[in-house]
């Protein structure tokens, strides 16, 4: 989601107002990740998921990740996601 944030605009202003709108956090000059599959900012930060090629996922995600049939649409829609990812 951020990323696409510099390659669009290049005022700062712009961008501070895109990451409010993205639910991006940021505590005491800290920008804290947003998970790439469900848009939520994790309790332990960085340490409460896992990135794959610059965009995070969060631990509640991975949970699900490794306990969905593959067959199941939570599955699939994995899937798509990291093959976007990587693809």
């Amino acid at each position: 989601m951020i990323r696409n944030i510099y390659t669009h605009t290049r005022n700062p202003v712009e961008i501070s107002e895109l990451i409010k709108e993205h639910d991006t956090l940021v505590n005491e000059g800290k920008v804290l990740p947003v998970c790439y599959r469900c848009a939520q900012v994790p309790k332990e930060g960085l340490y409460d998921g896992f990135r794959v090629r610059g965009m995070f996922f969060c631990s509640n995600c991975q949970r699900e990740l490794f306990m969905a049939e593959h067959d199941s649409p939570e599955y699939q829609e994995f899937l798509f996601l990291i093959k976007g990812l990587l693809f």
